[in-house]
């Protein structure tokens, strides 16, 4: 007979969505800092993709692997992919958020040089999508860039239920690299235009170190801010009341 999974204390699974927010942004946002500030290769989305891949597959038995407020977010809100009560949700934002902000502040210790130097070009868009997510105003105006956010994010949590839904899942074992690819790939489609954002702690997090590192006006940037936060957590609980939707057509009686 199988054991039974452990339970965790809050404690033990506010340090795995913590850690496992830390794993994203020091892969996923340290590969944007390489490429911009130290002339790394452009490969964001892979980065992003394989960040994610390795926080799910460390924290996921503990926590459920959230890593993302949207995501427990679409949890409190509408109970999919896993139920969570607000007062965790708040526990588990708040350690997202300050996983995000500890691995922001690596990455400006690493790039720190290249940093100031690009800032005497361009400004407070030195640090975007890097330390704070942005988007590019040539394709996309505010409200474009809100749905984008939406968008993005609610095909998101369509496909994270999909992966870790017990009747129509994936193998659980492959649920991490499954979930990194959507990721992946959804930053090749709207990350030039949006920053594809999807998860306010990768953006709150490394954006406080700027606001630390260079003031409200770098902070705050050309974008705004507010879609990178709510757009997210819109798109995660029209992503799991779609999904729910889709369930609820599967089990509809067939036409007799």
């Amino acid at each position: 007979m199988a054991e039974d999974k452990p339970k965790y204390s809050l404690a033990a699974r506010c340090a795995a969505e913590a850690v496992g927010t830390f794993t994203i942004v020091a892969g996923g946002c340290g590969a944007v800092s390489a490429a911009r500030y130290a002339g790394g290769p452009p490969i964001a989305a892979s980065a992003f993709a394989g960040s994610v891949m390795i926080g799910v597959y460390a924290t996921g038995s503990v926590s459920g692997a959230h890593l993302n407020p949207a995501v427990t977010a679409a949890c409190v809100a509408t109970s999919k992919p896993g139920p969570c009560s607000p007062d965790e949700g708040l526990c588990y934002a708040a350690s997202q958020t300050v996983g995000a902000f500890l691995a922001a502040c690596c990455n400006f210790g690493m790039y720190k040089t290249g940093i100031r130097a690009l800032e005497k070009t361009e400004g407070s868009a030195a640090w975007g999508n890097a330390f704070g997510v942005a988007h590019n105003p040539k394709f996309l105006g505010t409200r474009a860039l809100f749905l984008t956010e939406i968008g993005s994010t609610a095909a998101l949590l369509f496909g994270v239920n999909a992966i870790v839904d017990p009747e129509l899942g994936a193998p659980p074992q492959a649920a991490p690299f499954l979930i990194g690819s959507i990721v992946g790939l959804l930053i090749f489609v709207t990350g030039p235009v949006s920053g594809c954002g999807m998860n306010p702690a990768r953006d709150v997090g490394p954006r406080l170190v700027t606001l630390l590192a260079s003031g409200p006006s770098s902070a705050l940037g050309p974008s705004p801010a507010w879609t990178y936060t709510l757009g997210p957590v819109l798109g995660a609980i029209v992503g799991s009341t779609a999904f729910s939707a889709f369930k609820s057509v599967l089990h509809a009686k067939p036409d007799a």
